[in-house]
């Protein structure tokens, strides 16, 4: 499934353990705490930038992006013991 589009997630986009920001500071920075995280990637996401580890922070309002999200179902066993 990976590489459809990229799937939002529940989790706040922070900082891996380690993380110190680079020449690229404005890059992800400023937006630790304040946005959720994307992962994988799109069709149109280049194939060397597709792993399900990938982040991104972009807005839920941009369409530009790809994104869409899994759902799944909670299963419940009815029967009585």
């Amino acid at each position: 499934m990976l590489g459809n589009v990229w799937e939002w997630t529940a989790s706040t986009f922070e900082p891996y353990p380690g993380f110190a920001p680079d020449a690229y500071e404005e890059y992800s920075h400023p937006w630790f705490g304040s946005r959720k995280v994307l992962r994988g990637g799109a069709w149109a996401t280049r194939s060397r930038m597709i792993s399900n580890t990938h982040r991104n922070f972009f807005t839920p309002d941009r369409r530009d992006i790809l994104a869409g999200f899994r759902s799944c179902a909670l299963q419940h066993n009815n029967q009585r013991q």
